[in-house]
């Protein structure tokens, strides 16, 4: 796939890359704490309690790790740390004891290697602190307790003391032991609670010097701290994600919207291919050729022109005149006698929003600023919409026609337009049953053919409604209009089987909103086929005889496609039935000369070849190549 086909994809798919992005930054935003620091990565910091130097031997370590533990020292260092949430605290804090090594490690867990450092430092010197609290408030209220039974002990000595004293002589000696035991437990006791008092008898911990930091060892990506760098990246992995569904969204895509794809699928040849008009351009029903004659889409349009004029129906090349147009060999321009009847060209569309309608217009302007005369008949009574592009006044139409029980004139129906040379009878007022109408829509054909030098009719979606199929038996050529990635593969195969079996000549595909870059450089390879087909061009509707071409010594790689569908089943034979004045093949009874293709052993043959070879007459409208390319789009409201 080449950079200009990518290009492409994103240029089609932006609202969907759009979307991605926006999914992107709103994940972003509120996944992302909006104080990250707190989260991502991690520094572990750890320091260890021990015993103080003066304390016991058998000093238990249990208590400290308690306290810990407990919400006390949470509290604490949250106050020392200014920070509001004990729990958030705790939660990034974990002790573990280790009675072997005599101490308690306390590790702590921060973004950053200083944050980490101070909350497991902090958090240590509040456990001592703590600790040392607790244990003031434990001695001394064993201290307390002692008070009532050292009060009762003096009391007992005392009493004692005054009963030896006063005591006979044989009873003296035993007051005198009591008396000493008594005084015994109260110094003992005294000393215990002198003990308990004296602070500097409490159990001691401290902080061992040797705080040890590392980086958390499960974190593989650092991811940054800054939220509007975090939303940053949230909006790049969105947009990545986006680009990605794009392609995705394209591949599966089976819509047709290159001219290679449509030949195919089709079973006809493209003649023109008009590119994407901007939104201003489409603006108001405008008729581009009219309207903005040096525009790429009117230039296309008159492409198109061409195209019909060299290989549609022999008389859409002629002139309307008095004289017989085979006796005109000497002449400018073949003309064509005022009592034959006019070609007309039926303009379908396999769905609705193909821009059949638009083209239809255009196609009426290019024709005549070729110097015919148009009539554009509106038989699309389900959707009537050539008037707003014409211009044209409402009243009777193709509806008043149809259902009058007398004949009415169509010189009473045919309204003038905006456009000289170009008139339209309109569709009419709306009726109950559309398809009832097309019943006599022969007659009325017929009875047009000799108001304008072309007859060009609107129809309703070949896929959507039968009005087709009624009106196809009167007319002398059939030109398909489809849209750019408005049409399935099988849709398009669908509406090639319908009109070939309808017998009526295809001038061939108009293809609407082609992409350029696409179309030249985007994976739709465009290049000569086998033989001459490929150099064919817009004249698809020549007439092929003789044996297969073989590809040129010269050729590419890309001669070695075969022939489209179009191309195989497209040959005719010689000796053709021709058709009456009256029927729609009126205009093909004209001698047809032939002309060798030295390069291929093709023949190829059209009476349109012929008018040309007689004179100057419209050739500067006409000429062997018809590809044209722009940058704008025809809307989806072009019917």
């Amino acid at each position: 796939m080449e950079t200009s086909s990518y290009f492409s994809v994103l240029q089609r798919r932006w609202p969907l890359v759009l979307a991605c992005l926006a999914i992107g930054l709103l994940a972003g935003f509120i996944l992302t704490p909006s104080d990250p620091k707190g989260t991502g990565n991690q520094w572990t910091s750890s320091v260890n309690v021990v015993p103080a130097p003066n304390s016991a031997k058998e000093f238990n370590l249990a208590p400290v790790q308690l306290m810990t533990d407990g919400g006390e020292v949470a509290r604490r260092v949250a106050k020392r740390l200014n920070n509001p949430d004990p729990a958030v605290l705790a939660s990034k804090v974990t002790s573990q004891l280790n009675p072997d090594l005599g101490l308690v490690q306390i590790s702590g867990k921060a973004p950053t290697r200083k944050a980490a450092e101070d909350l497991a430092t902090a958090w240590a010197q509040e456990t001592v602190s703590a600790f040392a609290d607790s244990q003031r408030r434990t001695r001394q209220g064993q201290a307390d307790s002692m008070t009532a039974q050292l009060d009762k002990l003096k009391t007992d000595i005392d009493g004692l003391e005054k009963s030896t004293t006063n005591a006979p002589v044989g009873k003296k000696a035993t007051l005198q032991a009591e008396f000493d035991a008594k005084r015994g437990q109260y110094t003992t006791l005294v000393g215990q609670q002198q003990e308990l008092v004296n602070p500097l008898n409490d159990p001691k911990v401290e902080v061992m010097d040797g705080l040890k930091s590392t980086p958390d060892s499960t974190t593989s990506i650092l991811a940054p701290t800054s939220r509007p760098l975090r939303i940053a990246l949230a909006a790049a992995l969105g947009l990545a994600l986006g680009l990605i569904a794009a392609l995705m969204v394209d591949r599966m895509d089976v819509r047709l919207r290159g001219r290679i794809q449509l030949e195919d699928a089709f079973g006809l040849p493209v003649i023109a291919e008009v590119p994407r008009a901007t939104r201003r351009q489409r603006a108001g029903h405008a008729v581009l050729v009219a309207g903005r004659p040096d525009s790429p889409v009117a230039e296309a349009y008159r492409t198109l022109r061409s195209a019909l004029l060299l290989s549609g129906p022999p008389g859409l090349a002629y002139r309307l005149g008095g004289t017989d147009p085979r006796q005109t060999r000497g002449t400018s321009m073949p003309v064509r006698r005022i009592s034959d009847p006019a070609p007309v060209i039926l303009v379908v569309s396999p769905r609705p929003g193909d821009g059949r309608t638009s083209t239809v217009a255009n196609l009426a302007a290019a024709l005549a600023e070729a110097g015919r005369s148009v009539l554009v008949l509106d038989c699309d009574f389900r959707n009537p919409a050539t008037h707003l592009y014409l211009g044209a006044k409402p009243g009777k139409g193709m509806s008043e026609v149809l259902l009058a029980e007398q004949e009415i004139d169509l010189g009473d129906v045919v309204r003038g337009t905006n456009i000289p040379n170009v008139r339209v009878i309109t569709a009419g007022a709306p009726a109950a049953y559309p398809a009832a109408l097309l019943l006599r829509a022969g007659e009325v054909v017929q009875r047009a053919r000799h108001h304008a030098d072309v007859v060009l009719v609107d129809s309703a979606p070949l896929l959507y409604a039968n009005d087709t199929n009624d009106l196809v038996q009167h007319v002398d050529a059939m030109l398909v209009v489809a849209r750019s990635g408005n049409l399935t593969a099988d849709q398009a195969s669908r509406v090639g089987e319908l009109l070939t079996r309808t017998g009526v000549p295809i001038a061939g595909v108009t293809l609407l909103g082609v992409d350029p870059t696409r179309s030249m450089g985007g994976g739709l390879k465009r290049g000569p086929r086998t033989g001459t087909v490929g150099r064919m061009g817009a004249g698809a509707s020549l007439v092929l005889r003789g044996r297969s071409a073989e590809p040129t010594p010269d050729a590419d790689e890309d001669a070695e496609r075969p022939a489209p569908s179009w191309a195989k089943r497209g040959e005719l034979t010689e000796g053709e039935p021709e058709s009456t004045a009256s029927g729609r093949g009126a205009h093909r009874a004209d001698p047809i000369d032939s002309a060798e293709d030295s390069d291929s052993g093709f023949r190829i043959q059209s009476a349109a070849e012929r008018a040309l070879h007689n004179g100057s007459g419209d050739g500067a409208h006409l000429g062997p190549h018809f590809d044209t390319w722009s940058t704008v789009e025809l809307g989806s409201e072009d019917r």
